[in-house]
């Protein structure tokens, strides 16, 4: 997925050297509450230093709608309660252990989402070479796709079960919206800030690529090249399940570019 042709490098240098920040951030916080506090006043810095982290999540929570954040801010919270009012051990292990559970599952979908969405944008800029124009903020209608209603529901739930993209569907049709499935349990795609496929009952599609997306390529490909490319894609993962061919998908996905 890193081997991308058309795509920016992911900024591997950047995430570490921000992980190695806050490593060290919080091993300084751990050594000046040992070195200066006592036993009681230690327990309660280290609660409200749970407190903190919590409040920094609930803000993130609100900005991002995400399942990341509202896991870690839930066990911020029980972290916080367990230092600043003595009720630790047995009592909130269990639900400890649940939640960080639960965080690292969320975790692990978030990077399977954002690997096949990566591998999703460099497909849909294979076969785009033109240049002559950028990035515009609309919805690109591409065409119309003959489907099913059933058949239609059957693939969403495969491309979700598979991390591929996620549906939101209501009673106009079904949004695939990629990567950023997180903030979807909680409201619909936003034009703004989400790429997605939208397909109605009709079979219309209509594509849109947000632009922190379309950034991530490294030259300026036509916008509705780009857009059509991606419906192209979808139309293709759905003749390939329509036909019994689901595998074919998978195999595309997977592939060494």
């Amino acid at each position: 997925m890193e081997n991308s042709m058309k795509l920016r490098p992911i900024k591997w240098g950047l995430i570490f050297s921000l992980i190695l920040i806050l490593s060290i951030l919080v091993i300084s916080l751990i050594a000046v509450y040992d070195a200066f506090l006592d036993e009681q006043s230690r327990l309660d810095a280290y609660g409200y230093t749970w407190l903190a982290f919590a409040v920094f999540n609930f803000s993130l929570w609100i900005f991002r709608k995400d399942l990341v954040s509202l896991s870690f801010l839930l066990i911020n919270l029980i972290m916080a309660v367990s230092y600043l009012s003595d009720y630790k051990g047995v009592f909130i292990s269990a639900p400890l252990i649940l939640l960080f559970s639960g965080y690292l599952y969320v975790i692990y979908i978030n990077h399977k989402f954002s690997s096949h969405y990566r591998r999703l944008l460099e497909l849909a800029a294979r076969p785009v070479n033109s240049v002559n124009d950028g990035f515009t903020p609309r919805p690109f209608p591409a065409g119309n796709l003959p489907l099913n209603k059933e058949k239609l529901f059957d693939f969403t739930n495969f491309l979700k079960k598979n991390y591929i993209a996620f549906p939101y569907i209501d009673e106009d049709g079904v949004v695939l919206a990629i990567k950023d499935h997180r903030r979807f349990w909680f409201g619909r795609p936003s034009e703004r800030r989400d790429s997605y496929i939208s397909i109605n009952y009709n079979g219309q599609i209509a594509v849109n690529i947000a632009k922190k997306d379309y950034q991530k390529y490294k030259e300026e490909y036509s916008f509705d090249e780009l857009c059509q490319s991606l419906a192209n894609l979808f139309k293709r993962f759905y003749e390939y399940y329509r036909s019994g061919n689901e595998s074919r998908i998978l195999i595309e996905l997977n592939e060494e570019n």
